[in-house]
């Protein structure tokens, strides 16, 4: 079997092996997303009628209201929620704490990450929407500007695969927000796998201003268990993944003090998201990716009744 020229994607030697790994975890992923309860992200060009507007010349005939016409004698056109092709920016939280992985999952933060946003890729991609990716740290480090055609997801899910964290590199979500503000146009679609520490008040208000401005948002909050509960019995030698200075402590010493910390840091980012309306989903490391998926879906299914 030979292979088109065309399609051949010029990378780095391993590259190919990372996105094969990639692309079967993404697969498993939308398996087991298809078969839950709750199949529909509703992300896609929406059939569903919303109104009728009077015809106008110029309009697509298509949409006239024949039964309309039939009862008033005047022409109207059906309306859509959305009839227009999505695009979205799936953005990518390279930073240095995005490499923890811990004793009770297989998966690292970042490797969680980006099984999470190639599986919503594959989605969207097939039902015709614009995906592009933004890799980010303190700099970009992966531009990908959307596309819809069949011939973009192995591009997606290349850059994805070859993306890597950046050590020591703190995160700078501001940064991101403004390019992806840039990238948008008038409504689209921002997905944000990250950890989410460092969230700083720049960059909830680029936020919020993009919730405002109708652009749909999802934050997939990645997580290690060992984040959520501090399991750790002896004494433990703590490293900063973003430059923070090292601590070796007792953990049962601090971690009353730590889980308040977490408490609070996890109401005031709850805060945020659901005074911007903005869908926050908790990504566990320890599930499996179309849990997350499915949970996904669960929520965006109720909010829309």
């Amino acid at each position: 079997m030979t292979q088109d020229p065309g399609t051949l994607l010029d990378v780095e030697p391993g590259t190919y092996d990372a996105i094969s790994h990639l692309k079967i975890q993404v697969v498993a992923a939308i398996e087991g997303f298809l078969g839950g309860a709750h199949r529909s992200l509703h992300l896609g060009p929406s059939v569903e009628f919303s109104e009728h507007n009077r015809y106008s010349p110029g309009d697509d005939i298509r949409n006239i209201d024949w039964k309309a016409l039939a009862r008033t004698d005047r022409y109207f056109v059906k309306a859509h929620e959305r009839d227009a092709q999505l695009t979205c920016l799936m953005l990518l939280d390279c930073s240095g704490s995005m490499a923890y992985q811990g004793s009770r999952t297989r998966f690292t933060k970042f490797d969680f990450a980006k099984i999470l946003l190639g599986a919503l890729s594959h989605l969207l991609v097939k039902q015709g929407d614009s995906v592009g990716v933004l890799g980010f740290a303190e700099e970009l480090t992966v531009m990908l500007p959307p596309r819809s055609h069949p011939g973009h997801l192995p591009v997606v899910l290349e850059r994805l695969a070859s993306a890597s964290v950046r050590a020591n590199s703190q995160t700078r979500f501001a940064h991101v927000l403004k390019h992806a503000q840039a990238r948008l146009g008038q409504r689209g679609m921002l997905v944000l796998a990250s950890d989410m520490w460092q969230l700083d008040n720049e960059a909830e208000i680029i936020l919020k201003g993009l919730a405002h401005k109708g652009h749909d948002i999802t934050i997939f909050q990645v997580h290690s268990p060992d984040e959520l509960d501090l399991p750790f019995d002896q004494t433990v030698a703590f490293k900063g993944l973003e430059r923070e200075t090292g601590v070796v402590a007792e953990p049962a010493l601090l971690r009353h003090e730590y889980m308040n910390a977490l408490k609070a840091e996890q109401a005031r980012l709850s805060l945020l998201t659901r005074e911007a309306k903005v869908d926050l989903v908790g990504a566990g490391t320890a599930k499996q990716p179309y849990e997350v998926l499915v949970e996904f879906a669960t929520r965006r299914s109720r909010s829309r009744k």
